[in-house]
């Protein structure tokens, strides 16, 4: 008959196991994009990129503005992760935008913030007639690190997500409180594989 202490090492050394291999085999995941806010590429004079981050900055009480960075990718989606905060937050705006290859685009707005004054995307379809395609808002995301699954979002608000493409990355911010000193930040945006 083999003991109780026999039993319980044994299922502890198959549970450790079990983990090791687990832990070997479950893919890491790959970034596919990560945007170093280096060379930035904006609208606005108030934003500024410095550290690997992109910030409106509007230490002037007077002083209110906002600003919007963009820039052009081709990646597919998979899960996309960011960080954003910000200080003396009153009558802000700060928002992620993700454009797909197909015109259509989902709005990651910071809780708090103000909602983006687009609603949507006009294009040419392939008989050159004008269209447009009505973006969607998704507001309350927390002022922190945030992970969101854009083929999760995409296929819940836009439809099944067969054979798109991210095209468009924006990013916008504003401060439109003369009584507050808005500093809004966004760094470590990176989009990872499926």
């Amino acid at each position: 008959m083999i003991s109780r202490k026999t039993v319980l090492f044994g299922f502890i050394v198959l549970s450790l196991t079990g983990l090791v291999i687990y832990s070997q085999t479950v893919p890491e995941k790959k970034t596919v994009y990560q945007e170093d806010f280096e060379n930035c590429n904006f609208e606005g004079e108030l934003l500024e990129c410095k550290d690997g981050a992109l910030y409106l900055d509007t230490t002037n009480s007077a002083q209110t503005g906002e600003g919007i960075w963009s820039k052009n990718v081709s990646v597919s989606p998979g899960k996309i992760s960011w960080n954003w905060n910000g200080q003396d937050l009153d009558k802000f705006s700060l928002w992620l935008k993700v454009t797909f290859s197909d015109h259509k685009s989902i709005y990651y707005v910071a809780a708090g913030s103000m909602n983006p004054q687009s609603e949507g995307e006009y294009y040419r379809d392939q008989e050159n007639r004008r269209r447009f395609s009505p973006s969607v808002v998704i507001s309350g995301i927390p002022m922190n690190t945030v992970e969101r699954d854009l083929v999760e979002d995409y296929e819940k608000y836009c439809g099944p997500a067969e054979n798109i493409k991210i095209e468009k990355m924006s990013a916008g911010f504003g401060d439109n409180s003369t009584q507050h000193q808005n500093i809004l930040r966004i760094s470590d945006l990176k989009i990872y594989g499926q």
